[in-house]
């Protein structure tokens, strides 16, 4: 077994694929073992084009469709095009469209990654977060994606856990739970693991850390998940690594877990990751891990 595990973990891409395209470079350049995706993955924000006589229109004004695509391909705002934008005020309508247009992105991000790692040793894990609809975790599993939700699994011969549902948010997104629950949960897949051999992969980061201040009312205030701090500090984990809320990135520790959380710029462009390096050691017939280096990356 290698004595060290190399990690490029990045999260909150919403459907950028110009991010994602530089989540899958910089793995390469870094020559990581693993590339781990902390959710949010998919489009969040959507365009309404409406189609009139052969012409598309936003906002009432004609638009260049080959101009919202490319613009769409550095922000993730995906156009929906309409021949009757009233259409989309129907829930059920609104959902069918919205799913439809994300498996076409989904479909998009799965060939992308095959092209780029064909012939890599490189091994990537999904979870899917908030803002991502539950309908796709199926569609992805038949894709051969490896998604991690609710799942212990293999990280060379460490373990990783997933958690992509967050405590409640005012935004009412798709995967939203009780705190109470997150907790329960976790404490569930930490009881199957030796947690001093165990990553976190949950897509909402601890309370009261650098990595869960967001703006509210133009003040900076921790939001993140009591839950998560609290299976830390009673499980000692190897390492968190969190999303979730783009504009708290960093580096933290609990007692001596390291968190951190890239952050996110996905609507400029900008690849956002932690690149972490965990070395084992062998103490006698002792098995001991520890954080070598962890970093924040981007561009």
């Amino acid at each position: 077994m290698p004595l060290e595990t190399k990690i490029l973990f990045t999260s909150d891409l919403h459907g950028s694929e110009v991010v994602f395209k530089k989540a899958l470079n910089a793995s390469k350049i870094y020559n990581v073992d693993y590339l781990i995706f902390g959710g949010d993955m998919f489009s969040s924000n959507f365009i309404l084009v409406e189609r009139r006589n052969g012409d598309y229109y936003l906002d009432g004004r004609k638009a260049d469709l080959d101009q919202l695509h490319q613009s769409y391909l550095t922000t993730g705002f995906m156009p929906i095009i309409l021949d009757n934008p009233e259409d989309f005020q129907n829930r059920e309508t609104r959902r069918k469209l919205i799913l439809e247009r994300l498996e076409w992105q989904a479909e998009r991000f799965v060939k992308i990654q095959e092209e780029k790692l064909s012939g890599s040793k490189l091994k990537v894990i999904w979870n899917l977060g908030n803002d991502d609809p539950v309908e796709l975790d199926s569609f992805m599993n038949q894709r051969q994606v490896e998604l991690c939700q609710g799942k212990v699994l293999d990280v060379g011969d460490l373990k990783m856990i997933c958690e992509g549902y967050v405590n409640p948010t005012p935004f009412e997104t798709y995967r939203e739970i009780p705190d109470s629950t997150i907790f329960i949960r976790l404490r569930g897949l930490m009881d199957k693991v030796n947690s001093a051999e165990t990553i976190l992969n949950v897509h909402a980061p601890p309370i009261n850390t650098k990595l869960d201040l967001a703006y509210i009312n133009k003040e900076r205030k921790h939001v993140g998940s009591k839950a998560v701090r609290d299976v830390i500090e009673e499980r000692k984990p190897l390492l968190g690594l969190h999303g979730h809320i783009h504009e708290s990135p960093g580096i933290d520790k609990i007692n001596e877990t390291r968190v951190a959380n890239p952050g996110s710029l996905y609507r400029d462009g900008i690849f956002k990751g932690v690149h972490v390096v965990l070395e084992r050691k062998i103490e006698g017939i002792i098995r001991k891990y520890k954080t070598k280096t962890i970093n924040l990356i981007g561009g």
